[in-house]
């Protein structure tokens, strides 16, 4: 399986040596115009690892970043860290109205991107789902209550795939996710804007910050959002509040603090709770239209988030410095669903069952890290070094809910089409426990960069801590008094992570590395008998090779991978969610789990004024039997997202597109083959298929004057019908049609 794409790697590199050497781009590039209304650039003094570019994209205009921490909390830039790494910026996010985080994991390379039902989306990468996510760096733990998040909080959005053990804990060989926040700026800064879109899509937002007392030594920072928009799905409407604070202190000259708080909220209306039927009752495809919801109108799981975060940031005597962290989320959901996932439809449009639940619960997090960074000489050379402590734990409860009378046959479904009339079904939320969890997680963590010699270098870490995980259901008799408890538990100690990366620089512009880390990953997952899967255990290995040009405003990539896992927890599609606590039920892989592939990424300035990002990515994955595991995901996927500032009269134009292509995918239904006496429908296994299909969209901008700009986004340009994920519960998803979006954005 390795020719294809071994072939496509040597390809690859010719065209980067030839085709993007230092010396061609030389003689290419055209000489700079300056640009009246460029903003001035803002950088951070502690991360600056080229001329022009940080940590921080805001205001840079570009699609890449000088450094980031994601994959050994070491400050490296991408070609120094020895993984496959993508960084959708702020620049990025606002030319392509990249307003969720999924719509930006759907733009970024290697990542597929899969709805369960109308309000929760997957996300996964070389074959594994993505189960790693991080703010600010700090490890954010989520259950089945994990918000689409609101992107404009954040200055960039980084992706490291493969395993990242070493900064994550439970490590898994998918990617890791993580959302940085915008910081409060040195000077006054403001944005507003408001926008307008297909299907009563209107959003607007406000963005303040700058200094606000003591001569700048105390500075924050506030944005508001609100968005208000119906869907191409019947009866379905979504409001989201979002809003932002941090202020950040210079104590002293070498101590800063930040204090913030954030804050999602979600309401929906007519909520899904799994997909639409492929076949109908006959045994032919049901060809159900886009628009179909078999939800009842006031079916909703409304999400809140509230997160309070703390840093402290202590510069030591070189450049040494000690950073303290801390979070405290809590999420909380009241909604009732109900939504007609079972049955098979018939010709008069009955033949659907409902499935029904209370959702209800809330659930606490928190997260702190400490950990102590900076340089020593060691034989004549000088090194990096970071050690650090943290934990984290996660606690979820849910009450006791006694169901109410409902009239009989309740949730048969008498028309999928016409369900106005089904009334929200009655229960009583009592201050019982229903069931509660928690999960926690500490360890040690060391990481090193050594400098072997100019042109090598190595990375090694290791992680050393244990996990903990309980969950409890209780059980009452008719008067509400307690007959059981099911009590399950598992605990993993002396959990240890080793990572090493060898970098090795060709030229002064490319570096070719190689990088190890073992998996091990305790599961969550429970199966049909309600028992915890066994953890996956693993090894991950790439291969790459990476280059920087034009002072690091362009970077390349091109990596092999492979991984074996055993025991990786699979969907029971078989068995339906547990209609109290909407929990669903997951099987063993099994043992001898390999995924293998090729991924190949371009981001930056391409040319003065030409942003872009282009990636290609290959992934086989097999399960102990030798058979493809991930047949539901594309084993081939290009992302293509470009942006062009137009020259001399034209300048105030921005015009830009995007392209994703995808490979076929796959799953398994129950198709009607026929009846039994007593007229129920017989169903026999039948593969479904949606076939390679790809999505453009366009993007223009133009600026009126340094203040003002008016923008149109058009997404599926040519309303391409296709279905993004087939199979799951029987039935397919389909994907979004043909949207416009016309925004006007002023700056201060």
């Amino acid at each position: 399986m390795f020719v294809p794409f071994t072939r496509f790697m040597t390809i690859t590199l010719g065209l980067c040596g030839a085709a993007l050497s230092p010396a061609l781009l030389a003689e290419t590039e055209p000489a700079r115009s300056p640009d009246p209304h460029a903003t001035p650039l803002e950088l951070e003094a502690t991360s600056v690892t080229a001329e022009g570019l940080g940590a921080t994209t805001e205001n840079t205009g570009s699609y890449t970043t000088g450094s980031m921490n994601t994959a050994t909390r070491l400050n490296l830039s991408i070609k120094e860290t020895p993984q496959s790494v993508s960084v959708v910026t702020r620049q990025q996010m606002d030319d392509f109205k990249l307003d969720t985080l999924t719509e930006v994991l759907g733009q970024t390379t290697g990542v597929v991107v899969q709805h369960l039902d109308s309000d929760r989306a997957i996300y996964s990468s070389r074959g594994y789902g993505i189960d790693n996510f991080q703010v600010d760096g700090m490890l954010n733990t989520f259950s089945r209550m994990k918000s689409d998040s609101d992107t404009i909080i954040y200055d960039r959005i980084e992706v490291v795939r493969g395993a990242t053990g070493l900064t994550t804990g439970a490590g898994d060989p998918s990617a890791t996710v993580n959302m940085v926040r915008k910081r409060p700026t040195r000077e006054w800064a403001a944005r507003a804007g408001a926008s307008g879109g297909s299907y009563d899509n209107y959003y607007s937002y406000v963005d303040v910050g700058g200094p606000l007392a003591f001569e700048g030594r105390l500075r924050g920072r506030a944005v508001l959002a609100y968005r208000d928009s119906q869907s191409f799905r019947d009866h379905y409407a979504q409001q989201r509040e979002v809003g932002y604070g941090i202020l950040e202190a210079d104590l002293t000259e070498s101590t800063t603090l930040a204090l913030g708080f954030d804050y999602q909220d979600k309401q929906v209306q007519g909520t899904s709770w799994g997909t639409l039927p492929y076949w109908n009752a006959s045994g032919d495809k049901a060809n159900l239209p886009r628009s179909t919801n078999m939800a009842a109108h006031w079916s909703s799981w409304p999400l809140q988030d509230k997160t309070s975060f703390a840093t402290l940031d202590q510069q030591l005597g070189g450049d040494w410095h000690l950073k303290a962290a801390y979070t405290h989320r809590d999420s909380e959901s009241d909604g009732k669903v109900y939504y007609g996932g079972g049955g098979i439809p018939e010709a008069d449009r009955s033949g659907m069952s409902a499935w029904t639940s209370h959702m209800i619960g809330t659930q606490k997090m928190r997260v702190y890290d400490v950990n102590l960074a900076g340089s020593y000489s060691l034989l004549g050379r000088d090194h990096e070094l970071m050690l650090g402590y943290g934990e984290a734990e996660r606690r979820d409860w849910s009450p006791y809910t006694i169901p109410g009378p409902t009239p009989p046959g309740y949730t048969d479904i008498d028309d999928w089409k016409y369900m106005g009339g089904i009334g929200k079904f009655p229960d009583t939320v009592t201050h019982l426990p229903g069931s509660d969890g928690s999960t926690r997680q500490k360890a040690g963590y060391l990481a090193t960069r050594l400098s072997l010699r100019d042109d090598l270098h190595a990375v090694l870490g290791s992680r050393y801590g244990s996990w903990k995980n309980q969950a409890r259901s209780y059980e009452y008799d008719a008067n509400d008094q307690l007959t059981g408890i099911e009590d399950t538990r598992q605990q993993h100690n002396d959990m240890w992570t080793p990572y090493a990366g060898l970098l090795y620089d060709l030229t002064p512009e490319y570096t070719l590395y190689v990088s190890y880390t073992d998996i091990f990953k305790p599961q969550e997952l429970r199966d049909a008998n309600r028992k915890y899967l066994e953890p996956v255990v693993g090894a991950n290995y790439e291969l790459g090779l990476k280059g920087s040009l034009l002072e690091e405003r362009l970077n390349l990539a091109t990596a092999v991978f492979w991984s074996k896992q055993d025991n990786v927890g699979e969907l029971d599609s078989s068995v339906p969610p547990d209609p109290v606590t909407g929990e669903e039920f997951y099987k063993s892989g099994g043992k001898g789990g390999k995924a293998q592939g090729f991924e190949a990424e371009v981001s930056g300035e391409v040319l003065p004024d030409w942003n872009l990002t282009a990636g290609y990515s290959y992934t086989h994955a097999l399960d102990g039997e030798k058979q493809r595991s991930n047949g539901g995901e594309p084993m081939n996927m290009l992302r293509l997202s470009t942006a062009y500032r137009l020259p001399g009269q034209w300048r105030a134009l921005t015009v830009g597109g995007t392209l994703n292509w995808q490979s076929e995918i796959y799953g398994n239904t129950r198709r009607p083959v026929g009846r039994d006496s007593g007229g129920a429908i017989i169903t026999q296994t039948t593969r479904v298929h949606q076939q390679a299909y790809s999505v453009a969209g366009l993007m223009s901008r133009y600026e009126f004057d340094r203040h003002l700009s008016v923008s149109l986004n058009v997404s599926n340009l040519f309303d391409k019908k296709y279905y993004e994920r087939v199979g799951f519960y029987n039935g397919v998803y389909w994907g979004e049609p043909r949207t416009l979006t016309l925004g006007l954005d002023w700056t201060l």
